[in-house]
């Protein structure tokens, strides 16, 4: 016998049987055929089966989803919806009060325009004072505040006696 290339093939228990029977007679080739044709035939028929039952079954989820995205739709509009009104409200609630919150603003604005004129005389007294010998006054401060003893006592007794707007008795300004 020489050597053919083989391969093994997984079927039903039924067909191998089948097959064994019929392939140990050598001369019934139309009753092997027909085993084949029959083994075929229910393989396809099974086939049909599982793919008319998945077919349905897929249906059936997509009915499912279907429904649950109309669901989700709905939801979605309903929460939309919610929210429009919402805003939709608070829109006329702010517009019912608006001249309120005008009238608030011009009380406002009235009380403040007085001020404004004060602090702008303020700002125009304070651009015409004389700032460029600033550095030294704060510098003179520094000094007469870290003085002590005798010098701080006569410092002391100056500013408390000679405030250089008019003379004391006996005195003059030339002197």
């Amino acid at each position: 016998m020489s050597r053919q290339e083989q391969e093994l093939v997984w079927v039903e228990k039924e067909l191998a049987e089948k097959h064994k029977a019929i392939f140990s007679d050598k001369g019934k080739i139309e009753e092997r055929k027909k085993v084949f044709e029959e083994y075929l035939e229910k393989v396809q028929n099974t086939s049909r089966l599982e793919f008319k039952a998945q077919l349905e079954s897929l249906e059936e989820d997509a009915a499912m989803y279907t429904g649950l995205m109309l669901s989700v739709k709905k939801t979605f509009e309903k929460a939309k919806n919610e929210q429009l009104t919402a805003s939709y409200e608070l829109w006329e609630k702010f517009e019912a009060e608006l001249p309120s919150t005008s009238q608030k603003v011009e009380k406002l604005i009235k009380a403040l325009n007085p001020l404004v004129k004060k602090v702008e005389e303020l700002n125009g007294v304070m651009a015409k004072l004389q700032t460029y010998n600033i550095d030294k006054v704060a510098d003179s401060v520094t000094r007469l505040s870290a003085m002590t003893g005798k010098n701080k006592e006569m410092v002391e007794f100056l500013i408390n006696h000679f405030d250089g707007t008019k003379p004391q008795k006996g005195h003059t300004n030339n002197e």
